[in-house]
């Protein structure tokens, strides 16, 4: 390889890099000279140095955490999400460089391309010996059911990955190919946005290719890749759901492209047709963007126990009703084995030599790579040809004499199933870490999606570096960040393909699943519970603080009915008294314990649970919001924390829960979505003001009591200030119940809830033909009836006993309603499947007649 030119030796910053002997380093040169690329990047590193560099990395940490960006993150768990860990010094290749690249991998994609067009088609490759069978039909991502299946075009691998690594000389390899749902495509946009934010001048001065292009060529190819009758194609991105380790990426993709993110239960396969079970009705799907690997996507043909699949998508993609990319079974292509063959069938597909090369490999079912990795077992890593084969990869190096002859007996028991590669020697590249700039050991993915009969490569990618020194990416071994990769232009980038087109107008028609509408239901209910219990806790606080010593009798009534209430709207029982010793640490824990149900920190868990699945239909600013509240109350907690620190939570938390209803009033589009959130919430805070009510007034007290718990009241219900601007002689209970029940004009009312949320109902509804009220709707109309025809004040009034069955009977009622308004909603709109039930075998129904499938 030529010597690359190199600028003058750096000083300051980074005159302290110091890279490794005889090993290339991607910024500098054997004599310690900047490459040509990195000539403007350096110097703007070079003026930052390491306190503003460090400064910089804690802002891109902060901007990834409000993007709410994660990585395995555990279903249900608080604080189980890996962060994303990214070092913001970008990766650098200069345009002759990138030139070498793009043309190995799109070439590799090319011959990829051919090979699993012709396993699932003629086959003449496996007839003509250049396949051999035990390693395609051995392999777990071969799938029979896809044979003969193919999607519109020459194209039948519709997106591949390459992770490529340079080696000690500096030379470029692939370590494997991803074929099956090559996962970073958002991370690395993600990784750009955030660089682009934290180094805003040095970016715009590089020259540094955009990636939006790659993207806008991502939507061409998924709406090309429909079938011939679509017409407008609709187009879904399918994910396991929002606890995968890569749910961020199918969200955010999602919502970059404009497409639903839907996940198996969501659709259905009828008469052939795929079909999203959106609102009232069923909707066509022509492209299925697919994120969950080949076996899970179909119990009935592949993995009977999946419940990740659509039963019936085999058989619709056979009659070619809709396109599934990548195509099923293309998983077939990441086998390592077939990296020892791609040399001899590409010179015998595409007629000339593999432009890049691969790791060097040995496929075990052959004799003469048997013996090479049998003969170097201490040398080579040794590791199953897929995945699900159980089997782990092997580290020769590390296993003792007795392991090493274990897998020896493994690969002469199953040969095809094992290969060997060739440890490498990676080359460096700059890192941040504590102590400044340091060599650390790299590889980066490129991307690739198809484009009329070739492939358009991403011009820059997802790199990820060892945190630690020496660290080599081994089997996942080292710990990793990630790094954008910058491609520099050597000439102003030509900006085409613009999305604006001229033409017929066209607008997709919306759709919005079941499942995505429930969500947002339970996301507005969770919401609108969070802000009650806050509010009602800080009126609490500030009751304690006023009477903290127990000796003002009308004080110490109003703490313990507030207490009460309290207790009744978070189902803590058996409640607290105003003299418990550890009312305190009781109130903390209905701060901050998620896992106590009634709890805010619950709320807050239950409405994170409700986002997730439904990120796409979030804004950017609206993460911000939800990454606020998870930081303060579901991280894990410092032990030295306290309750010192309970009023300033509680303040933080209740200006997020603000912060997140005006963003949801003023920023989202009312559209079917924003309806279900605004009706779970104007459902919750009626049900939770009625509540309120039921626990504090239905009873009588002595003046004083009244007075302070009715102004306790009206506090929490953010309505003390219209009061008193509305009733400036004296407070009494029937003006309070017509502000807080009755008064259309108060936020805060119920009365405004009901008319509020008869919008809702009505603007989702589904109506037969007679155009009758539906249940939801007729529910709604007699709670809002109820309200107009009731007078008040007799309502007020206490019996000799000091009970106030008028208003307590009153409150049951309207409470009564609201629940069957929510279930009416629940039935009408939101469809609850039955688990996924295996079909059994005829061995399995024994003497049975009848099979079913659930």
């Amino acid at each position: 390889m030529p010597a690359e030119p190199a600028t003058a030796t750096p000083i300051g910053l980074l005159a302290g890099y110091q890279p490794l002997s005889a090993v290339h380093d991607e910024m500098v040169d054997g004599n310690g000279r900047l490459h040509e690329q990195w000539a403007h990047v350096g110097r703007v590193l070079d003026g930052l140095g390491r306190h503003q560099l460090s400064q910089r990395r804690a802002e891109a940490a902060r901007l990834l955490a409000n993007d709410g960006v994660d990585y395995q993150r555990a279903a249900g768990e608080p604080g189980t999400a890996r962060r994303w860990e990214l070092d913001p010094v970008p990766l650098l290749l200069g345009s002759a460089q990138w030139a070498e690249v793009e043309r190995g991998v799109i070439q590799r994609a090319e011959l990829l391309n051919l090979v699993l067009a012709d396993i699932y088609g003629p086959r003449r490759l496996l007839s003509g010996g250049l396949l051999p069978p035990e390693l395609v039909f051995g392999h777990p991502g071969f799938h029979r059911q896809a044979d003969q299946s193919r999607i519109p075009g020459s194209q039948q691998l519709f997106a591949c990955a390459a992770d490529l690594a340079r080696d000690s000389s500096g030379a470029w390899w692939v370590l494997s190919d991803r074929t099956q749902t090559p996962s970073g495509f958002g991370y690395a946009l993600e990784n750009r946005l955030v660089v682009s934010r934290v180094f805003p001048s040095m970016h715009r001065d590089a020259q540094v290719h955009r990636l939006a292009p790659f993207f806008r060529t991502l939507r061409s190819a998924l709406q090309a890749a429909a079938p011939p009758t679509a017409g407008e194609p609709r187009i879904v991105v399918l994910t396991p759901g929002p606890w995968s380790e890569t749910a961020f990426e199918h969200a955010f993709l999602a919502s970059y492209l404009g497409y639903s993110l839907v996940e198996g239960a969501d659709l259905t396969v009828r008469d052939g047709r795929v079909w999203l079970r959106s609102l009232g009705q069923l909707e066509p799907v022509d492209v299925i963007l697919r994120r969950v690997d080949s076996s899970y996507c179909d119990p009935l043909e592949l993995r009977s126990d999946s419940l990740l699949g659509v039963p019936g998508l085999v058989e619709a993609c056979r009659i070619g009703s809709v396109s599934v990319v990548n195509t099923l079974g293309s998983g077939v292509l990441e086998n390592p084995g077939l990296l020892a063959l791609l040399p001899r069938l590409c010179e015998r597909v595409l007629g000339q030599p593999l432009h890049l090369p691969s790791v060097p490999t040995w496929w075990c079912g052959e004799p003469d790579g048997r013996r090479q990795v049998l003969a170097r077992l201490d040398q080579l890593l040794v590791k199953p040809i897929g995945r699900e084969l159980g089997a782990e990869t092997k580290l020769g190096w590390e296993l003792s004499a007795a392991e090493r002859d274990e897998l020896r007996r493994r690969i002469e028991a199953r040969p095809h199933c094992w290969v060997g590669q060739e440890r490498l020697d990676l080359a460096t590249v700059p890192a941040l870490t504590d102590a400044g700039l340091a060599p650390r050991h790299a590889v980066t993915r490129a991307f690739l999606v198809a484009r009329h009969d070739s492939y358009v490569a991403m011009p820059g990618g997802l790199g990820s570096v060892a945190t630690t020194a020496g660290g080599q990416f081994i089997a996942k071994r080292d710990a990793t960040a990630y790094k954008d990769l910058w491609v520099l232009a050597s000439e102003p980038e030509d900006l085409g393909g613009f999305w604006l087109r001229g033409g017929r107008q066209v607008a997709s028609a919306e759709a919005m699943s079941s499942r995505a509408a429930e969500n947002m239901f339970w996301l507005g209910r969770y919401a609108e519970r969070a802000e009650t219990v806050g509010r009602l806790l800080r009126v609490v606080s500030d009751r304690r603080n006023d009477f903290p010593d127990g000796v003002n009798p009308a004080g110490t009534a109003c703490l313990r009915s507030l207490l009460g209430a309290l207790a009744q709207l978070t189902g803590t029982h058996p409640g607290f008294a105003p003299d418990d010793a550890d009312i305190s640490a009781a109130l903390l824990d209905l701060l901050t314990d998620s896992s106590r149900t009634g709890s805010l920190a619950f709320a807050v868990r239950r409405m994170r649970d409700a986002a997730y699945p439904v990120r796409d239909q979030l804004s950017g600013d609206t993460w911000v919001v939800l990454g606020a509240l998870e930081r303060e109350l579901l991280d894990p907690a410092d032990p030295a924390r306290g309750a010192a620190l309970a009023s300033g939570t509680l303040s933080r938390v209740l200006t997020s829960l603000l912060a997140l209803s005006g963003l949801a009033a003023e920023s989202m589009v009312h559209d079917q979505g924003w309806r279900f959130m605004n009706a779970g919430r104007r459902l919750e805070r009626a049900l939770q003001i009625c509540a309120l009510l039921r626990s504090t007034v239905a009873v009588a007290h002595d003046t004083a009591t009244d007075s302070l718990l009715l102004e306790s009241l009206l506090t929490s219900a953010e309505s003390i200030i219209t009061y008193r601007r509305r009733y400036r002689s004296h407070a009494q209970l029937s003006t309070v119940l017509d502000l807080l029940l009755l008064d259309p004009d108060n936020p805060r009312s119920v009365g405004h809830q009901i008319d509020r949320l008869s919008e809702d109902v009505a603007a989702v509804a589904r109506r037969d033909g007679a155009g009758r009220l539906t249940e939801p709707e007729r529910l709604v109309l007699e709670i809002s009836t109820a309200l107009r025809l009731t007078d008040l004040t007799p309502l007020a009034e206490a019996n000799p006993d000091g009970g106030r069955p008028g208003i307590a009977a009153f409150l049951d009622r309207l409470t009564g309603l609201l629940e069957r308004a929510g279930d009416a909603l629940d039935t009408a709109h939101f469809t609850h499947l039955l688990p996924q039930q295996p079909m059994p075998t005829l061995a399995d129904a024994g003497t049975a007649t009848h099979l079913r499938l659930v």
